[in-house]
């Protein structure tokens, strides 16, 4: 999602960063392409005129700071306009426990797999979470959810299709017996809003007295979203939404439309169909995707979940230790599989304009191949592998070639250099290793990143 609109923002603020001054004439021109790109992804239109405006206030009669090219202010400005409208800040869940939690929204949105991702996110969290079959109307629902929490071992409570009144009260007992901490209600959903849905919803909420009520919306919906989402707000009172869908090709009209029309903010977004692709909303990083600055803080947060070697002990113990071995390295690969690495490739800046090969999780897999081929003996004592002759026989074994045997030994020697890094970077030092590993400089200007009046 985005991806759209990132591209034509780039090509906007290119012509920009190409004028010596800003002034009425080509700010007008730049905010004119900034209009038209917003409202061809679907975003409110109130939304597109009040953003325009406080960009353009800003921008009339802005002083140009020193080694600062203009076009690198007016990104500033329109990353922090950007920001205001996803919302200020990150936005949590209400920290009173136990939490009841009511999932809510139309059908088709994901609802019951949003169910099962923040179930297992809290999990992950040290929460106690449990899941609740509320949707009665599509017995599916119950058995899907049922399954989801088989696979991710949260406990589901299944009371069958007796009236949702009495589902809520059984699991509010049974939750309570359980010492949950965390109790999430998968709701009934309509093809459309109707008031046998809000009604069933509303006598839920009454029993349930939830500390959160969370909407999930498809993020494909644009415009429809922020409807559903005026619609429900009144009958329930949200307190937050899970945008779902954001992998795909939406143009993301409802993300950057919900919290100002609706003041409702995005907690939460689902980005792939895994129950591990759900991740928590930040505004200013996503604000920072869509104009190819790149998610500099969640490349790192991602890299380093792949760099650990878990139950082997901590990875960067082993470095230190210098016994980093391919028993170490194929979890690594695994690991960076499972994190889906063009996904995690997206992250970087001017993504677009960097000619990602998509091959990247191909490339993962012959490597792993390599390494499977190898003994147990040539996994942990990697110098072996140098050998002339067990060189051959592994190539042959894994049905790969020479040349990529190289590339896997090369990349070896990185991820060893590359997680002694990560295990001490921060966010300074995560721009710079950026930098240097995508090869990419255009997107940084270290005058415009260090200006602190700039950034006050």
């Amino acid at each position: 999602m985005f991806e759209a609109l990132a591209d034509r923002f780039s090509k906007i603020f290119s012509v920009l960063s190409k004028k010596k001054n800003l002034t009425e004439s080509n700010i007008g021109e730049a905010l004119g392409d900034i209009r038209r790109a917003l409202l061809a992804s679907d975003v409110a239109f109130e939304v597109v005129e009040t953003f325009i405006e406080d960009i353009k206030r800003e921008c009339v009669g802005q002083a140009v700071f020193k080694n600062v090219q203009p076009g690198q202010q007016v990104v500033k400005i329109v990353h922090d306009r950007l920001v205001d409208i996803l919302g200020d800040e990150r936005s949590t869940l209400n920290a009173q426990r136990p939490l009841n939690l009511l999932l809510v929204g139309l059908q088709g949105s994901g609802k019951t797999t949003t169910a099962a991702k923040l179930a297992l996110y809290l999990k992950k969290k040290g929460e106690r979470p449990v899941l609740v079959a509320c949707d009665i109307h599509r017995p599916a629902a119950i058995e899907q959810l049922e399954i989801l929490g088989k696979n991710i071992d949260v406990p589901v409570l299944n009371y069958g299709l007796i009236p949702v009144k009495e589902i809520a009260e059984k699991a509010l007992v049974d939750a309570k017996e359980r010492q949950a901490s965390v109790v999430i209600f998968d709701t009934a959903g309509r093809l459309q809003i109707d008031e046998v849905l809000m009604d069933e919803v509303r006598r839920l909420k009454e029993i349930v007295r939830p500390q959160e009520v969370l909407l999930v919306v498809d993020g494909a919906l644009g415009q429809e979203g922020v409807r559903v989402s005026k619609a429900f707000h009144e009958a329930l009172g949200l307190t937050g939404a899970v945008l779902t869908k954001m992998d795909g090709d939406a143009k993301g009209g409802a993300a950057l439309s919900m919290k100002r029309v609706v003041n409702v903010p995005i907690k939460f977004s689902g980005i792939g169909e895994k129950s591990e692709d759900f991740e928590v909303f930040h505004p200013d990083r996503m604000a920072s995707r869509i104009l190819g600055m790149g998610d500099i803080v969640s490349f790192v947060e991602k890299a380093k979940a792949a760099f650990e070697v878990g139950t082997e002990g901590n990875l960067a113990e082993k470095l230190l230790k210098g016994d980093f071995t391919f028993e170490d390295f194929l979890v690594q690969l695994r690991k960076t599989q499972q994190l889906n690495p063009n996904r995690l490739a997206r992250l970087l800046p001017s993504a677009s304009t960097l000619k990602i090969k998509d091959d990247m999780a191909d490339t993962l897999k012959r490597h792993e191949a390599l390494v499977l081929s190898m003994t147990r003996q040539e996994r942990r004592q990697p110098n072996l592998v140098l050998s002339p002759h067990r060189r051959a026989r592994i190539v042959k074994g894994a049905g790969s070639t020479i040349v990529e045997f190289n590339k896997l030994i090369k990349q070896f020697q990185q991820l060893k250099k590359m997680a002694r890094r990560l295990n001490k970077m921060d966010t300074s030092q995560a721009k710079d290793f950026v930098k240097e590993m995508c090869g990419d400089t255009s997107f940084l200007n270290k005058d415009f990143l260090n200006n602190k009046d700039l950034f006050k």
